[in-house]
């Protein structure tokens, strides 16, 4: 193939049937200093759209990233465009928040880009991916174990805060891109660390796919492309039933209906568990997607799933709220008087002293945030503290006591979230875990003549 003659048709052909670039739009090129972005700004120039350069050092590789933005930036000079630098500490932000480097580092990458872009004005953001990137993308999410969304490998194009952002060199390889490059004498960055074979992509790029086109098949790389455009498709589908069913499942407080969820085909539950996962920014497994859709329909009441990055799903009776955190609490336990109202733990503690009716059907009266109790065992003065090391209560309904620990494990908290979990405390003893069990001592009884009601509520 003359890469010469076939690089600038082909870019020019790609933008027009997937409509990734209009005239006059002015594009945000993201540039990293290799030789897919070096190919994709000096096309883009060539074909007279308007341009700015973007470039996120990741201050990686002992210094040589800095190298990378310096080539960058006199690579906008020379051509006369705008040049827009940030520089972070990426290894250690992605150590710092838990999360692997190239998930933080993708993130990063993309908010720093669309930051510009709307600053700018740019209506798009041009990437440098292409067909190997979409085929190894394909390959290694199947390896690693993915769904739907994942087989469905790199869009052309993709949506994002108003903003397209769009990959022109979509079907071309790295070998015609290298070739154009060489023939142009436009020179490029190497990333040493794009041949280590401690990164699974490199494994993948320099070990599996050639051994699969030289034994299995010498056109896998375009069955894998297949596979993903198939699903691509599928997707696009899934994806527009998707947003009006999660919208029909969920409050403005973002909590589900339990009924509502489960009545959707699970191929839905799915795909609104991943949007869930994507507002906030979790980078969430297949197994994780079915095990959180398979949670919300069936799991008991008062029982936790960890959705990833501090995000947690918890089951009332009727709705599963997504809970963001962990949530702290620190200090001295506060007072809660009765009658009366504290706060802590951003929450709002109501005690009321209420007539003990003839007749209650206290299953249905009592929620997660709301409890009664019998008031002359309670006392008049309780405190709301956190779990500490060798707490017990015995539950309601059962007669031997049980340590605080081994409830919450039991009902699925993870660690980090136990001691944000509010206890109301009577004469020393636990007397409920809030949004958990109510212990046997001060229950509701046949002998009970005063009652305390006690709800909790969100702090505004």
């Amino acid at each position: 193939m003359d890469s010469e003659t076939t690089i600038i048709p082909c870019m020019r052909a790609t933008i027009e049937r997937y409509a990734m670039i209009r005239r006059g739009e002015k594009v945000l090129v993201a540039v990293s200093g290799g030789p897919d972005s070096m190919a994709l700004l000096h096309g883009l120039h060539e074909l007279e759209f308007p341009l700015e350069i973007a470039h996120l050092d990741h201050q990686t590789r002992a210094g040589e990233s800095g190298v990378d933005a310096e080539f960058v930036s006199q690579c906008a000079k020379e051509l006369g465009l705008a040049f827009h630098h940030e520089s972070r500490a990426v290894e250690q932000e992605a150590a710092a928040a838990g999360r692997s480097f190239e998930f933080h580092a993708r993130n990063l990458r993309y908010a720093f880009f669309l930051r510009v872009a709307r600053e700018r004005a740019c209506a798009v953001i041009a990437t440098g991916h292409h067909l190997d990137d979409r085929a190894e993308t394909v390959l290694m999410r199947i390896l690693r174990g993915t769904g739907p969304a994942g087989l469905a490998g790199i869009p052309p194009v993709r949506a994002q805060d108003g903003l397209r952002i769009v990959r022109p060199l979509f079907e071309l390889t790295r070998a015609e891109i290298e070739a154009w490059l060489r023939e142009r004498r436009i020179s490029w960055r190497q990333d040493e660390s794009n041949t280590d074979p401690r990164h699974p992509r490199n494994r993948i790029r320099h070990g599996l796919l050639p051994v699969l086109e030289r034994e299995h098949n010498p056109r896998v790389r375009e069955a894998l492309l297949r596979l993903a455009e198939a699903q691509r498709c599928d997707n696009a589908m899934l994806d527009a039933l998707a947003g009006p069913a999660l919208a029909g499942c969920r409050n403005e407080q973002g909590s589900l209906d339990r009924a509502a969820f489960r009545a959707l085909h699970e191929s839905l539950r799915r795909r609104c568990v991943m949007q869930i996962a994507h507002e906030r920014d979790i980078d969430i497994p297949f197994d994780r997607v079915i095990g959180a859709s398979h949670f919300v329909a069936t799991a008991c009441t008062g029982q936790y799933f960890d959705l990833g990055a501090g995000v947690l799903l918890y089951n009332g009776r009727t709705r599963t709220e997504v809970m963001s955190g962990p949530p702290a609490f620190g200090g001295e336990p506060v007072l809660l008087p009765v009658p009366g109202e504290a706060v802590a733990m951003g929450q709002r503690f109501t005690a009321r002293l209420i007539a003990m009716p003839a007749e209650a059907d206290w299953r249905s009266y009592c929620t997660p945030r709301r409890q009664v109790f019998d008031a002359d065992v309670a006392g008049d003065r309780l405190e709301l503290r956190s779990w500490r090391d060798g707490d017990r209560f015995t539950p309601f309904g059962m007669t031997g006591s049980t340590k605080l620990q081994d409830y919450f494990v039991n009902v699925g908290l993870p660690a980090p979230w136990r001691r944000g979990v509010p206890l109301i405390v009577s004469r020393g003893e636990v007397l409920w875990i809030t949004g958990h069990a109510i212990a046997a001592r001060g229950a509701v009884t046949p002998a009970t003549r005063r009652l305390l009601e006690i709800e909790v509520t969100p702090c505004t």
